[in-house]
């Protein structure tokens, strides 16, 4: 009898066991699907990356900076790109699907909420509809962990993919918005994008479809960061230098009069500060 009662409590175990996995299952992919089926197509092609400043308008560079020089030819593939940054809310209920614990940043910032030391604008930076803030290996690895539920090759965006999309397939477009326009006599209210935080989708997307290429935020790519970088980048398809200290960060960084926004920035792999957001490809 005992033995009897043993293989029906273990066989009841079994199949919670296996109601858990597939409910869990079902989760990762719904959240995968989410992630690439929001991707738009970015058609591949020839492009001169780097500071074009003298190629057009008065000739002059937009920065004084010399990691984004020279100007030089890239050929890339086709690929597909999010048209969003990685939300909180994806972001989260990838952590939470994964059985790991929020971040340091979102803690931190939930747990001055609780305590009285932060304003209702900096809590409201955590929302759901907000861009993530995550440390470059967790934005690598939320990337790849969508791959690898659906089978696809996933991952951060190399920096040439970054600027072509954001350039509109390569176009000279100084500002990565919707019409390529910054008037520093418009209110910061009536700007198509924005220079504080915002729930994505808020403004207008570039050309290619593809919102918040300009403002708020910027987002990590895959490669690592050397200043003389470009002055020996391969054409076809390239990925960065093999190693390094830093990684790059493409977006509204800030620039030299702030005229120039598909600026060319680094930081610490580790890093974890606002701004520092994210978006995945698919190649």
């Amino acid at each position: 009898m005992k033995t009897h009662n043993a293989s029906i409590f273990v066989a009841i175990i079994i199949a919670i066991t296996g109601c858990d996995d597939e409910r869990n299952q079902k989760e990762k992919n719904k959240l995968a699907s989410l992630i690439v089926d929001s991707m738009k197509t970015v058609d591949g092609g020839r492009y001169q990356m780097g500071d074009f400043g003298p190629l057009v308008g008065e000739k002059l560079p937009f920065s004084p900076d010399k990691d984004n020089k020279p100007l030089h030819w890239v050929d890339l593939a086709s690929f597909k790109m999010t048209k969003n940054r990685i939300t909180w809310r994806e972001f989260n209920l990838w952590l939470s699907i994964t059985g790991q614990d929020s971040n340091k940043y979102y803690k931190k910032i939930s747990n001055r909420k609780v305590e009285g030391k932060y304003d209702e604008r900096m809590f409201k930076y955590i929302g759901d509809a907000y861009p993530a803030v995550a440390n470059w290996s967790d934005a690598s690895l939320f990337c790849s962990w969508v791959g690898g539920v659906l089978g696809r090759k996933v991952s951060l965006p190399t920096e040439a993919q970054w600027e072509y999309a954001a350039r509109s397939r390569g176009q000279f477009r100084q500002f990565a918005n919707s019409d390529n326009v910054y008037d520093l006599s418009v209110p910061d209210s009536k700007l198509n994008f924005t220079h504080d935080h915002a729930p994505v989708g808020t403004f207008p997307p570039n050309p290619l479809g593809l919102y918040d290429m300009m403002g708020n935020g910027h987002d990590w790519v895959s490669d690592w960061y050397a200043e003389d970088y470009y002055q020996h980048s391969p054409e076809k398809d390239p990925h960065g230098p093999v190693s390094g200290s830093e990684k790059v960060v493409r977006g509204y960084l800030g620039s030299m009069f702030g005229l120039y926004n598909i600026t060319r920035g680094s930081n610490k792999p580790e890093t974890e500060s606002p701004g520092y957001g994210f978006r995945c490809v698919e190649n």
